[in-house]
């Protein structure tokens, strides 16, 4: 099964349970004051939409919002319907360069995604988030999890591992940058994280997914 196909299985059953995320909606609060009025916004792994872009557009920005499931989107054009939205992998999506961002934000949409996939994600971001915008992300550093669960070990650089993880009921490998990867990772493509926090959240046990001590940032374009 692919991971869209996944998602199409599961979408209602995820907003139920990850819409009310405490962390997340903790995040979005303190997000949303370093925004500009009107933002242009590019919502990566949209999901739902809900809480993330609906947020966004409650707090007059401009939202679209990408995601490789169809389901997800059809939730999406229901929950955020002024929103412009588009089934399509991070890893290919391309931005119009005539449409320069002030901000990004990816929420716990990374899993799934190999090192160098991610690395190629953050680039992207880098050349089309303008000087001052700002990248904000909800993830889980390698450092928070559990060692019984990476595989292979860490790479040698230190910034980096796969390991495996629960969720919405399925078992998948998923990299996991380490927080000094993360700077690293960041600071290579012109960003410099000026606010972070990390928060467990604990999903409904209906789920079946792994507890997230969740690595939330918000970094600045230099």
């Amino acid at each position: 099964m692919t991971k869209a196909d996944t998602y199409e299985s599961i979408a209602d059953s995820y907003q139920a349970a990850y819409a009310t995320d405490h962390v997340v909606l903790h995040f979005l609060d303190r997000a949303l004051g370093h925004l500009a009025p009107e933002s242009r916004i590019l919502d990566a792994g949209c999901g739902t939409g809900n809480p993330v872009s609906v947020a966004l557009v409650e707090a007059g920005h401009h939202v679209k919002g990408i995601d490789i499931s169809p389901a997800m989107l059809d939730l999406y054009r229901k929950n955020v319907p002024t929103a412009q939205c588009e089934v399509t992998d991070m890893c290919s999506y391309q931005h119009p360069t005539e449409e320069p961002l002030d901000a990004v934000f990816n929420i716990r949409a990374l899993f799934g995604k190999k090192r160098n996939e991610i690395e190629h994600i953050i680039q992207n971001w880098g050349t089309w988030v303008q000087s001052g915008g700002l990248l904000c992300m909800v993830v889980i550093a390698l450092d928070d999890y559990n060692p019984a669960k990476i595989v292979g070990g860490v790479d040698p650089d230190g910034y980096c591992a796969t390991v495996k993880r629960r969720f919405m009921g399925e078992d998948s490998l998923n990299a996991l940058f380490s927080r000094a990867g993360w700077r690293y990772l960041l600071e290579t493509n012109g960003f410099d994280i000026v606010e972070e926090e990390t928060e467990l959240f604990v999903p409904p046990d209906e789920v079946d997914s792994d507890d997230a001590p969740q690595f939330c940032f918000i970094a600045r374009k230099i």
